[in-house]
């Protein structure tokens, strides 16, 4: 482990995580029924810390082409799947969140590859793949040991949710980078985000370890279990410029 002092601003705003925001009371009892009262508490004591400090807690994984469960591409359906044209990004902003579409300019403007499956001219699932350290949350960055490539961000529009699509996007951009000579791949999830941890675990993902943070005003301590830095896992702070 190691500390840090972290000085980076933006616009004289501090670019440490925002606080999490505390969900409604709808959506407690809803993340309750779906995932049970334990998860939920864990995930309330999560939020909770984040009231007071910036905590990260980030589990890793790492997919290789033997890993792969070939079932969840091959009984998808008939859906049209391909990496997507930097020149093609206007033609699905309809159908894509704010966030979405900022993710996707942003992939491009890194060099990042985008992954889609398409209904004949709908978007139905959306992933982003990259060769090179990539930003998580807004400041920190995931670092990796090449040739292994990072999978962050998929997104499936509501309209195509409960189809099975994320497995499909996922593992076929995950297919097609195997078939380019890349031997594998590796992402994070936060702690809490259990519905993609069981997503990932079903396509053939395998835990690699912890990453960590822990961050008060402008400090920071950054850590990483034996099984990350086995594969090269670290995170870093964000420099991000700034441009007056």
């Amino acid at each position: 482990m190691k500390v840090m002092k972290y000085m980076k601003e933006v616009r004289g705003g501090s670019l440490q995580r925002d606080k999490m925001s505390i969900p409604p009371a709808g959506e407690i009892l809803d993340y309750a029924r779906r995932l049970g009262w334990r998860r939920t508490l864990l995930r309330g004591a999560y939020v909770m810390t984040n009231q007071l400090v910036a905590v990260s807690i980030y589990d890793c994984l790492q997919l290789r082409p033997e890993d792969v469960n070939a079932a969840l591409v091959e009984s998808a359906g008939a859906y049209e799947c391909r990496f997507l044209a930097p020149d093609e990004v206007d033609r699905f902003a309809g159908e894509l969140d704010s966030p979405t579409i900022r993710t996707v300019r942003e992939a491009f403007a890194r060099g990042d590859v985008c992954y889609v499956v398409l209904d004949d001219e709908h978007l139905a699932n959306i992933g982003f793949y990259s060769n090179r350290p990539t930003p998580v949350m807004n400041d920190l960055v995931v670092h990796f040991d090449p040739p292994y490539w990072y999978m962050y961000g998929a997104f499936t529009p509501v309209a195509y949710r409960g189809r099975r699509l994320h497995a499909l996007g996922v593992l076929g951009g995950a297919l097609e980078l195997f078939d380019r000579q890349v031997p594998g791949l590796v992402t994070v999830y936060e702690r809490t985000n259990y519905r993609s941890m069981v997503s990932a675990l079903r396509m053939g993902w395998k835990p690699c370890g912890v990453l960590y943070r822990v961050g008060v005003g402008p400090w920071m301590r950054l850590g990483r279990t034996a099984a990350a830095r086995a594969v090269g896992m670290r995170l870093e702070p964000r420099h991000v410029e700034v441009h007056v």
